[in-house]
């Protein structure tokens, strides 16, 4: 079942049952690393990645999110799984909703709306590892924006996991 699926149940443990389920095959085989969940809040319905989400609302996404992580990660975060928190930041609200376009969106709503998935998997799911996005804000590529992987993502939101990039998203 797709995230968006999943979101429209508001069932966080849904979308736990799913991580739990989905990590144990995983980790059958030999993964240990899942890039998902996605903690984008999906407001531009032209962009062709809604469907990954768990839609538009931070406190749906949040909760869905969290309830993906502990699935994944376990509730002592000692599954042998690790789940990525995607994409920071603010990805699902690009210009025109295309793929690695810019987003125009100030700092407080950054932080305020769409960091708040993020802040809340971490403080409360113990997230390990976040995924940059492949936008950029203010004509900084995400994947070398001090303020949002630095200042934002280590200072603030507390996170001290693994920061990855996106596939191409360095070039």
């Amino acid at each position: 079942t797709t995230p968006w699926g999943q979101a429209a149940t508001w069932d966080p443990e849904a979308s736990r049952t799913v991580g739990a389920i989905a990590a144990r095959q995983a980790r059958a085989v030999g993964i240990h690393l899942f890039f998902s969940p996605l903690f984008d809040l999906a407001r531009d319905l032209r962009w062709g990645r809604v469907h990954e989400t768990y839609g538009e609302d931070p406190e749906l996404v949040t909760r869905m999110g969290i309830g993906f992580v502990r699935g994944v990660q376990g509730d002592d975060g000692r599954s042998g799984m690790l789940a990525t928190g995607k994409h920071f930041l603010g990805y699902g609200t690009s210009l025109g909703g295309l793929n690695q376009a810019a987003t125009q969106l100030g700092r407080r709503e950054l932080t305020d709306v769409h960091a708040e998935p993020f802040r809340r998997a971490i403080a409360d799911a113990g997230l390990c590892v976040v995924m940059n996005s492949y936008n950029e804000l203010d004509g900084i590529p995400a994947a070398a924006d001090h303020w949002a992987l630095t200042d934002l993502l280590r200072d603030e939101l507390g996170f001290e996991g693994l920061a990855v990039s996106d596939y191409g998203s360095i070039t």
